[in-house]
């Protein structure tokens, strides 16, 4: 397959086209029998565990402080004063040495976010930049690599052209006394831009004012947060306590960008940390605080396609890495379900039935089957008549066993693939790869059977070529119409 895919001559401004990327396991995959049951049991082995921990530290401060149970067996001669006065006054130095550590410890440094975040930012934003860098000799870090997010406006490439970054995120609103109608979401989309950050639930800052000032590695690092204590429609009290007691806290504290956070929108985190502690490891976050709680993009909306709907932008490339081997489309399911809920726009998908997921097994699917599918955005019956529809082109990670034979040899190694999970961490250099060369090679196909239509020959625009691929995914459809809504 040659690789045209970079020599298109496409007419249109880059801007014109719109890309939401789905995070490759972070969405909400189907369920089968095994994950239902461990949604089920984890809760009650988290609160068990929790009470086996606290008996357990018990009996060792007992020990530690006394030699001997807090309470003896037998309470003649026992010397209450004595011992509750030891107590009382370790009780008293831990409340003094909490309230100090509050005031001087910022709440987002002390937690595993900043580790995820300098990983990231060496892994890609200190990659791109090459003999540009200046590391530390010792940690192999440079301040360079993570510029200010609103100065992001400013990279551009040689040709003058430069990306426009819509980071989603999520805001968690896991107390929903005041959003009863969300207590299955337990959380509202928040996105950060070169320009504004903030959500439409509360309102929007200037980038270049809010967090710090914000940069690109953490709203980057935040929009990736899986492991929070909060984390959306996924919290669940009991192990939203143990993940915060253990500190497997990857979100981040901001202030709030709507009125609340009036007087604290520029800073960088909380300036007394016990409070929102607490607040995190009992899901007590909500949007109308001084201060929210934002966590992955996906524990909201994991395709980024909430925000490029309501944004109204007409060309959408949406490309689902999401962990689904059974291609369930849950992802996909439940933004246009929200799409459609919130922002009353319906969105109709040609060619879905026609996508197929790799066999158990690991074996192939065979030629002649797509990776993608096309929608319809319908802003005309929101917007009226003068407006005109958008068109989504909807790519499925998926091997078929027709690709190329680094792609194919990697494939048969590793059955899961193209859905393996991110819970590994550690990417070599042919599992990147064999990622990257699928990624283009199925874009490379899409686009090349576009461009082999007599209406885009010559100088197609981003127009003509997704209206070719709509009209031809209309014509091989099984079902002229597919409404997910």
């Amino acid at each position: 397959m040659r690789a045209r895919l970079l020599k298109v001559p496409v007419q249109s401004r880059p801007e014109d086209l719109h890309v939401a990327l789905g995070c490759r396991d972070r969405g909400v995959a189907g369920r089968d029998h095994v994950s239902y049951i461990v949604s089920l049991v984890l809760p009650v082995l988290a609160l068990l565990f929790g009470i086996a921990l606290l008996v357990a530290l018990s009996i060792f401060f007992d020990l530690a402080f006394f030699r001997e149970p807090l309470l003896p067996d037998k309470m003649e001669g026992f010397d209450w004063s004595i011992r509750f006065a030891w107590l009382l006054g370790g009780i008293g130095v831990s409340l003094l040495l909490i309230v100090l550590s509050s005031l001087t410890i910022n709440i987002n440094r002390f937690s595993l976010h900043a580790l995820y975040r300098n990983r990231l930012v060496r892994a890609f934003l200190g990659a791109s930049r090459g003999r540009l860098r200046v590391p530390d000799p010792f940690t192999g870090f440079d301040q360079a690599d993570n510029p200010e997010f609103a100065r992001s406006r400013l990279l551009c490439g040689p040709d003058g052209w430069r990306p426009f970054h819509v980071i989603n995120i999520a805001l968690n609103i896991v107390s929903t006394d005041d959003h009863l109608a969300w207590q299955e979401r337990k959380a509202a989309s928040f996105t950060a831009t070169p320009l504004h950050t903030g959500s439409s639930l509360v309102g929007y800052r200037r980038t270049v004012e809010y967090g710090g000032p914000l940069s690109l590695g953490t709203a980057m690092a935040i929009s990736g947060a899986a492991a929070s204590p909060n984390m959306g429609y996924h919290s669940s009290p009991a192990i939203t306590f143990l993940m915060t007691l253990f500190n497997v806290r990857l979100g981040w504290w901001f202030g709030n960008p709507g009125p609340a956070g009036e007087h604290t929108y520029r800073k960088e985190g909380p300036l007394f940390a016990l409070k929102p502690l607490v607040q995190e490891a009992f899901g007590l976050t909500t949007a109308d605080k001084a201060y929210v709680y934002l966590s992955d993009g996906g524990h909201f909306e994991n395709l980024g396609l909430y925000e490029m709907i309501r944004r109204r932008c007409r060309f959408i490339l949406v490309s689902d890495a999401g962990c689904d081997p059974r291609f369930k489309f849950a992802d996909l399911a439940d933004a246009v379900r929200k799409i459609a809920i919130d922002l009353g726009v319906s969105i109709r998908f040609y060619g879905l039935e026609k996508l197929r997921p790799r066999p158990e097994g690991g074996a192939d699917v065979g030629v002649d089957q797509p990776y993608h599918s096309v929608g319809e955005i319908d802003y005309q019956s929101v917007d009226g008549s003068d407006t005109k529809n958008g068109i989504i082109l909807y790519v499925k990670a998926a091997y078929h066993g027709v690709e190329g034979a680094g792609i194919r040899g990697y494939a048969q190694a590793n059955p899961e693939f193209p859905h393996q999970s991110t819970i590994d961490q550690w990417f070599t250099e042919s599992q990147f790869e064999s990622y990257r060369a699928l990624g283009f090679e199925i874009l490379d196909g899409i686009l090349n059977k576009a461009l082999a239509e007599p209406e885009c020959r010559g100088t197609p625009d981003l127009e003509k070529i997704l209206g070719t691929l709509q009209k031809l995914m209309i014509k091989e459809s099984n079902t002229c119409q597919s409404f997910w809504s």
